[in-house]
């Protein structure tokens, strides 16, 4: 799922009490088939930015190894070759992502589901198919033979095992391994008592303190037109005093089939593309992980129903748009979300 968020900070010093200027660091890097984006201000103790710099490639290094499907050896993968039905040694780390994934699958009665795997490449949009787009419509067979090896009940986590009662079972974590990377990056700096911070992988942003001017970490959405022609836009912004957030949408992996378009997010009930006319879903919450999840079951749920559930979530908000035309929107929030219309004081 890729992501479209756009960080603002500016560009001033932020001056300590003592009168000595914190400077902001910026560490650039790749990972998960995308890119990372660091901010943090200088403080006393901190680590040289080229210890920090490799630390940090060494955590999202060690995530591509436990959940990276475009790496053979990953954790996943073999977990995904396995046609046994007994229990499958894996990661701590892996365990509580999958963890995470079947709790979220329960909250939104299988509208994330991670087993949708078999799903993705039907219709085109599993990995290494992106430059290969779907021009022929599945047909309800096949869609229904796919189906049978789809459901979060057929997968449970015990301790540091994974279970499957189906062999043919396959997992796809793409929909909630960045905002997990997210975390474990905002961890690991955390650890090294870093107290302003920006983390950001594709997207999936985490913050901690205040950027570099003293404000709020300031988070921008960008418009979802489906052409990849249109000159991106960014017409509503949020602050994050803390916490996560992560955006789901429908604009830039899809196909279009007899004119009709069809997003990457797939019903895991029908096992055919979400028709919910949500063209993005922005949430909120404590950490990224369960904001990468959410954003996308967002996606698959009623609009009215998503809204209901996240109104029940505790320190959970969500944005909406719902695409009314190939460019004209309604918006939807819940009662806590603050965002506010790009050059507008008020909120939207």
């Amino acid at each position: 799922m890729l992501r479209t968020l756009f960080i603002f900070t500016s560009f001033w010093f932020l001056m300590s009490s003592c009168g000595e200027s914190k400077r902001e660091i910026v560490l650039n890097g790749r990972t998960m088939g995308t890119t990372y984006q660091i901010k943090l201000l200088s403080q006393q103790g901190l680590r040289a930015v080229g210890v920090l710099k490799t630390e940090i490639d060494s955590v999202l290094a060690q995530v591509n190894r436990q959940m990276s499907l475009y790496q053979y050896g990953s954790e996943i993968n073999a977990f995904n070759r396995s046609l046994s039905t007994e229990a499958f040694a894996v990661s701590e780390e892996f365990a509580f992502v999958l963890g995470r994934a079947l709790y979220w699958s329960a909250v939104t009665d299988g509208a994330f589901d991670v087993t949708i795997f078999p799903l993705l490449f039907l219709w085109g949009f599993g990995p290494g198919q992106e430059t290969d787009p779907l021009t022929v419509f599945p047909d309800k067979t096949t869609v229904q033979n796919k189906l049978v090896h789809v459901g979060y009940g057929k997968l449970k986590v015990v301790q540091q095992t994974l279970i499957k009662n189906d062999p043919h079972v396959r997992i796809d974590l793409n929909a909630i391994a960045k905002g997990f990377g997210v975390d474990a990056v905002y961890d690991y700096l955390q650890s090294q008592d870093v107290a302003h911070m920006m983390v950001e992988i594709g997207g999936e942003v985490r913050v901690r303190g205040k950027n570099q001017n003293g404000h709020s970490w300031t988070i921008a959405i960008e418009c979802p037109h489906l052409s990849a022609d249109s000159e991106r836009t960014f017409d509503w912004i949020c602050e994050l005093k803390g916490g996560a957030v992560a955006t789901s949408g429908d604009y830039r992996n899809f196909f279009e089939v007899d004119g009709e378009v069809f997003s990457h997010e797939i019903d895991p009930t029908s096992g055919y593309p979400a028709k919910t006319k949500v063209a993005s879903a922005t949430v909120t919450a404590p950490n990224c992980t369960d904001a990468d999840a959410l954003a996308t079951a967002l996606m698959v749920m009623d609009v009215n129903e998503g809204m209901k559930l996240v109104e029940s979530l505790p320190e959970v908000e969500a944005f909406l748009l719902v695409r009314e035309s190939a460019s004209q929107f309604t918006s939807r929030r819940s009662s806590g979300m603050t965002i506010r219309a790009v050059g507008k004081d008020s909120d939207r």
